[in-house]
């Protein structure tokens, strides 16, 4: 009888344990997230071309780049403008924290990446 007492004492404390293991991994990721870099990369032909941490943007400004403008702002990135016929990358909107806008014809990329401690922005 003291047998199976013990053994299903040993149950709980591997449940426990495990429970507990799962709760740390979830409040590391939530602290890592909260704590890293959002960062945009935008990219053209395949080349990156920079690489902007959002969270230390302070004030707005655009980017020009061969018949695209790319607003920046805190927090944020977008589209402004194209001059391609379709404008699906205008309408992808705003990226926060993860997602892609993708200029076809022009063939930009602006990509979130989540990264610890990256440059405020590095030109190519």
């Amino acid at each position: 009888m003291k047998h199976t007492h013990t053994l299903r004492l040993s149950n709980r404390f591997w449940i426990a344990l495990f429970s507990a293991a799962v709760l740390l991994c979830v409040v590391f990721i939530i602290l890592s997230r909260q704590f890293g870099s959002h960062t945009a990369v935008i990219s053209k032909n395949g080349t990156e071309i920079a690489r902007i941490n959002l969270s230390r943007v302070t004030e707005s400004y655009t980017i020009p780049m061969d018949g695209n403008v790319i607003l920046v702002e805190p927090g944020s990135i977008r589209m402004q403008s194209a001059d391609c016929p379709d404008q699906i990358c205008v309408h992808q909107g705003v990226l926060h924290d993860t997602g892609r806008i993708v200029c076809l014809p022009n063939r930009v990329l602006i990509e979130m990446v989540h990264t610890k401690d990256a440059p405020d922005a590095k030109a190519g």
